[in-house]
């Protein structure tokens, strides 16, 4: 009987091990998931991306693609910013002077799901993205605020003191 119990008490143990390696494979790596809809960020057609530069080991902002700042508009940069970061659906409100206005009505996966470093590479590849639109040197972020991303207004500047530090 003793033997039996012990048997039972072990497939349980493998069982719940088994289990929990999803979870964990997704802890290791927020930004892979299983299954394409489920993607948090597809850099493909991407303006700027915020990365780790291997020669100075550190996070830096790059300009992957050129645009025509003349022809540019809002809401092509509301598409792009949209299709790279399916999880995270921005809206463009409006311009006013040198100001673009977002509103991310489901703030969620970027405040609570994408960790500090996944929602300061949105923040900023979004911010770099709005600012390349002529005259626009702001983008003021609508948002419930959370664990990792906090609403406002951002320039391209906003994050050079944090990297002075």
């Amino acid at each position: 009987m003793e033997f039996r119990a012990l048997s039972f008490g072990i497939i349980l143990l493998m069982l719940a091990c088994n289990r929990a390696e999803p979870d964990e494979q997704a802890a290791v790596d927020p930004f892979v998931e299983d299954t394409a809809s489920s993607v948090v960020y597809e850099p493909s057609e991407a303006l700027w991306v915020y990365d780790y530069d291997q020669q100075t080991q550190d996070f830096e902002v790059k300009q992957v693609r050129q645009v025509d700042r003349d022809t540019l508009s809002a809401s092509t940069v509301e598409k792009i910013t949209n299709s790279l970061w399916p999880r995270v659906q921005v809206k463009y409100v409006k311009t006013s002077n040198d100001t673009v206005y977002i509103l991310i009505p489901d703030s969620e996966v970027l405040t609570q799901q994408m960790g500090t470093a996944g929602a300061q590479s949105f923040l900023i590849s979004t911010t770099f993205s709005f600012t390349e639109l002529l005259d626009v040197n702001f983008v003021s972020y609508d948002f419930e605020e959370g664990d990792h991303g906090i609403p406002g207004v951002y320039s391209r500047n906003s994050w050079n003191k944090a990297k002075s530090e």
